[in-house]
């Protein structure tokens, strides 16, 4: 059987639409970790954990682009996508079981919580829908 083993264009545009996101997170943490109060959905003391937690996010956006660019096999990157979904699952579920510790006001609280969550159906959906090629 020979199957179509191509990452759809659907997947390149998902990927297209979060990598942004990924490298603005990482702009803020590691490049500004003492202003996070601030600039982030929730204050961090540490800027040692605000540079780890960016150095996720640049790890993050390098996936994405790397699907969004190179990457022309499906098979190479649907691990990645289910590991995204996960990720993004738990984050939504920790968002809400935390929610008080979240800087409400903020547009940065926002956009986090709008992206985790809508990103664990969004990545499931275009993982399901590249895996029946």
């Amino acid at each position: 059987m020979n199957r179509d083993d191509r990452v759809l264009a659907s997947t390149r545009a998902l990927s297209a639409f979060i990598a942004p996101f990924l490298l603005v997170a990482f702009v803020l943490l590691y490049g500004f970790p003492g202003d996070t109060a601030h600039l982030w959905a929730w204050r961090i003391r540490s800027h040692m954990t605000s540079m780890l937690l960016a150095s996720a996010y640049l790890g993050g956006c390098y996936f994405f682009l790397h699907v969004l660019l190179r990457e022309r096999h499906w098979a190479a990157v649907r691990a990645g996508l289910v590991s995204v979904a996960l990720f993004a699952t738990l984050l939504g579920v920790a968002t809400v079981l935390h929610w008080g510790t979240f800087t409400h006001g903020s547009p940065a609280f926002w956009l986090w919580a709008g992206l985790y969550f809508v990103a664990p159906f969004l990545v499931a959906w275009a993982w399901l829908a590249n895996q029946r090629y």
